[in-house]
């Protein structure tokens, strides 16, 4: 794998069309580094690579379960674990987007809202 082809796979990462930016959130989420996350899906970190640049399947249930599978014999991953990573940063997405909250915003909410509770019965 060219260098080229992995600068593409992490400059991808932020578009939601690419498989790259549903595997960065599933990673994330499960606190998996890149060794981890190629692990989980039963492949290589250098086919993690290649798998990252592929365009996330239609959202359609009966055409999502075709592509995956697809996407998962060509790349040789676990369908299960590649369906899960997509429907995970989907609903992450959708959550982020109806709040307007970023990543730990609403964690940081509940700890403010806590730590003001604590102060006012101090």
């Amino acid at each position: 794998m060219t260098d080229r082809i992995a600068a593409l796979a992490r400059r991808v990462e932020g578009d939601d069309l690419f498989l790259a930016s549903a595997l960065a959130d599933y990673a994330h989420a499960e606190d998996l580094d890149e060794r981890g996350l190629a692990q989980r899906l039963g492949c290589s970190t250098k086919t993690l690579v290649s798998l990252r640049l592929c365009l996330k399947p239609d959202p359609k249930p009966v055409v999502f379960r075709r592509e995956v599978d697809r996407i998962a014999s060509r790349f040789e991953v676990d369908a299960g674990v590649l369906a899960e990573a997509i429907r995970l940063s989907d609903a992450t997405r959708a959550m982020r987007d109806k709040t307007g909250v970023e990543d730990g915003g609403l964690l940081m909410a509940a700890r403010d809202r806590h730590e003001d509770s604590e102060g006012e019965g101090s």
